[in-house]
C-alpha cells in the first residue's frame, strides 16, 4: 500500500509516521468517530455531501461525550486541496475523517480528541457487479445499548461478528436484523428492497444509521415519481422481494443475490439507481439539490 501524506494532528505527514500509544483509549477500545467522504474525479474534484459528513461528524462529536466541535468547511477544503497536490492524486479517491485520543487513557477518557483526514485510492462500483448475502444469526445493536446512529468505530465490531458468520456460510455479507426480528442493515451499509416497483427501505427505528447515501436514494426515487416506504420489513417480506441492493459511501449502490437464489439477474430498479447516483454524485445531474462540492486550483502548475 501506498504511503500517502495524510494530515494528522495539525501536521502533514505519511501515514507511517501517524502513531498513536497503544494504550491510548483509541487503540485500545476504539473511543473514536470518524466519516467516510467520497471524492470523485471528472473535469475536477467534487466532494460528495461534505456538509452533511461534517454535521453528522459533530453530531457523533457530542454524543461520544468529545468536547469539541469539527473544522470548518473552508478548513477542510484547504487540507483536502493540500493533500491532492502532495499525493498526485488524479482519480476517485475516499477520504477518512477521524477524532480520536492519541494519549494514554481508558474508555472514559475525557480528553480533548485530535483528528486525522487521510486519502485512499477507492474505485468507483462497476454497475454489473454484485454481492451475495445470507440472514444473519447475529443481532444489530440496539440503540438501548449502543447508539448505532453515531459513527464510532467500536460499534462497527457488530458488523464484523455477523460477516463472519456470512463468509463462514460461503456469502460475501450478512443482512442483520434488530432486537424486534426486523430487517435492519448489512455491515456499513443501509438496505432497499423493490416489490412490484415500490421501494422499501427499514426505517430510523430499526437501528440503523441515518445514512447520508440512503438519504440521497430516497431522494433520487422520489424525485423520478417513484414510491418509497420507509418502514419495519419482516424476514418473510425482505426473503419474497423482487430486487435487493445495499447503499452507503462505500457500497455506493450495491446489487444482492441470496445466495441460495438461481437464475439471479440484477433487476431494473436497481440498475436506474445506479446509474442515476452516478449522475448525482459527477454533478451531472440533480444540480438542485448542491450535493457536491467542487474543488477549485485554479491554475495548477
Amino acid at each position: 500500500m501506498k504511503d500517502y501524506f495524510i494530515f494528522f494532528n495539525n501536521k502533514f505527514v505519511r501515514q507511517s509516521e501517524a502513531t498513536l500509544p497503544v494504550l491510548s483509549a483509541s487503540s485500545q477500545f476504539g473511543l473514536n468517530v470518524f466519516e467516510g467522504i467520497r471524492v470523485y474525479k471528472e473535469d475536477s474534484f467534487y466532494i460528495f455531501r461534505l456538509e452533511d459528513h461534517l454535521k453528522r461528524l459533530n453530531n457523533s462529536l457530542s454524543r461520544i461525550g468529545f468536547d469539541t466541535k469539527v473544522i470548518s468547511t473552508e478548513k477542510f477544503i484547504e487540507i483536502l486541496k493540500e493533500l491532492i497536490l502532495l499525493n498526485d492524486l488524479n482519480t476517485d479517491f475516499s477520504i477518512r475523517f477521524t477524532y480520536l485520543i492519541d494519549e494514554i487513557d481508558s474508555w472514559s477518557s475525557n480528553k480533548s480528541p485530535v483528528y486525522f483526514i487521510a486519502p485512499f485510492i477507492r474505485e468507483r462500483n462497476s454497475s454489473d457487479t454484485y454481492k451475495t448475502m445470507v440472514l444473519s444469526d447475529t443481532r444489530r445493536i440496539s440503540s438501548l445499548a449502543m447508539d448505532p446512529k453515531i459513527k464510532c468505530g467500536a460499534n462497527y465490531i457488530n458488523g464484523r461478528y455477523a460477516l463472519i458468520e456470512a463468509k463462514s456460510k460461503g456469502a460475501d455479507l450478512p443482512i442483520l436484523k434488530n432486537k424486534d426480528n426486523y430487517i435492519s442493515e448489512s455491515t456499513g451499509a443501509c438496505v432497499f428492497i423493490v416489490k412490484q416497483e415500490d421501494v422499501i427501505t427499514p426505517s430510523l427505528d430499526c437501528d440503523i444509521l441515518e445514512s447520508i447515501t440512503r438519504d440521497t436514494v430516497i431522494k433520487i426515487f422520489q424525485k423520478n415519481n417513484y414510491k418509497v416506504e420507509e418502514r419495519r420489513i419482516s424476514e418473510d417480506e425482505f426473503v419474497e422481494s423482487d430486487e435487493i441492493f445495499l447503499c452507503g459511501s462505500t457500497a455506493e449502490i450495491t446489487p444482492i443475490k441470496p445466495i441460495k437464489k438461481r437464475n439471479f439477474k440484477i433487476g431494473d430498479l436497481t440498475k436506474f439507481i445506479f446509474q442515476e447516483y452516478q449522475l448525482a454524485i459527477t454533478a451531472r445531474s440533480y444540480k438542485n439539490y448542491a450535493w457536491t462540492t467542487k474543488i477549485n486550483f485554479g491554475k495548477r502548475s
